[in-house]
């Protein structure tokens, strides 16, 4: 049998055999394949990103305060993944600029045996939480008769992806949630844009019939095509679709035609453009939009009232492990069997376990 000092040396001299031998694979494995994308992609990149400022109308924003009151609307959601059941809880909160003042409707919670599987869970969550997001905003824009521009940190123009993700009452939840928040604001003339921070899409490719010639991303080519405070005219991502694939099912469900411009709000070279997303209702505003967007934008190239809403809203793991703790202290006032509470495994350790 050994000592512990033994195994203890034992298992020191294994990490210190394997362990720097595995990381330097490792290091060595993502050198040499991000080197040969870069060295293959660069030339297409370079050439890509002039036919876009040759065939793109690329605009100049200033930076000024276009409106007076400004809200930002943003939703967070985390899972707490036992090995009984999985739990999300998922919340939503409007952040009024210059005010600072908070407005949330109650949290809300589901659940799903763990048998289940995970992925459809994970985007029964995704589509709840984007309609408890149009829902909060909605209902701040009734209670709210000062506010001029609601950011919303979301899309208003969804890709058909959206069209399978979830369950279909769900999925129906969110188009009635974004149709009643367009409804509202036309009624209240309060414009209102969706902010992707990480946009993925390729509704400019599509719309330059370039899908053939490239598989990066819009916001990628433009991260070479646009300088800083420069963005693109607006496009219809429901018509890039549809030259794409034909149909837009997604898209065709929301009542107000979408368009979108793509902008550069950071310098930073590794912070690429987001897509702003307007409704036709807001298309009057559409440079005071821009121009807000730009001038508010001091933290990694996003607006002010956005950044203020997502602190505020984002639900951490460090937070839910800490109800979690809670959650096993009562199993022992309460006479629970502590095994109720376990995690899946590999979990436990963020969350206090």
């Amino acid at each position: 049998m050994l000592t512990y000092q033994e195994k203890n040396g034992i298992d020191e001299r294994i990490k210190e055999k394997k362990g720097p031998d595995l990381y330097l694979s490792i290091r060595n494995l993502l050198m040499e394949e991000v080197t040969r994308d870069v060295e293959s992609d660069s030339p297409s990149v370079r050439d890509l990103a002039s036919r876009f400022r040759r065939e793109l109308n690329i605009l100049t924003m200033k930076k000024r305060d276009s409106f007076q009151c400004v809200a930002g609307a943003d939703a967070g959601s985390q899972i707490l993944p036992l090995a009984s059941r999985r739990y999300a809880i998922i919340s939503a909160l409007v952040y009024s600029v210059p005010s600072g003042a908070r407005f949330f409707l109650e949290p809300e919670s589901l659940s799903i045996p763990n048998t289940a599987g995970g992925e459809k869970f994970n985007g029964v969550v995704n589509v709840r939480r984007e309609a408890k997001l149009y829902e909060t905003a909605c209902k701040y824009v009734e209670m709210d008769s000062e506010v001029e521009l609601l950011l919303v940190d979301g899309p208003l123009a969804f890709s058909n992806r959206w069209s399978m993700a979830g369950r279909e009452r769900d999925r129906q939840r969110l188009i009635r949630a974004i149709n009643k928040l367009l409804d509202i604001c036309t009624e209240e003339n309060v414009a209102v844009a969706g902010v992707v921070k990480r946009p993925s899409a390729r509704y400019l490719i599509y719309e330059m019939g370039l899908q053939d010639e490239t598989e990066l991303s819009d916001s990628f080519l433009l991260l070479h095509a646009l300088g800083p405070g420069e963005r693109t005219d607006i496009f219809s991502p429901k018509s890039a679709i549809r030259k794409a694939v034909r149909s837009s099912p997604f898209m065709d469900a929301i009542g107000c035609p979408i368009y979108s411009f793509y902008s550069r709000m950071s310098s930073e070279w590794s912070i690429p453009p987001v897509r702003i997303d307007l409704p036709t209702l807001s298309l009057g505003h559409l440079d005071d939009v821009a121009d807000y967007c730009y001038g508010s934008s001091f933290w990694g190239g996003i607006p002010l009232p956005i950044v203020r809403a997502d602190e505020d809203v984002r639900i951490s793991r460090r937070l839910v492990g800490e109800i979690y703790g809670d959650f096993v202290s009562r199993a022992g006032r309460n006479d629970w069997e502590v095994f109720h509470l376990a995690p899946i495994w590999g979990e436990g350790r963020w969350m206090m376990a």
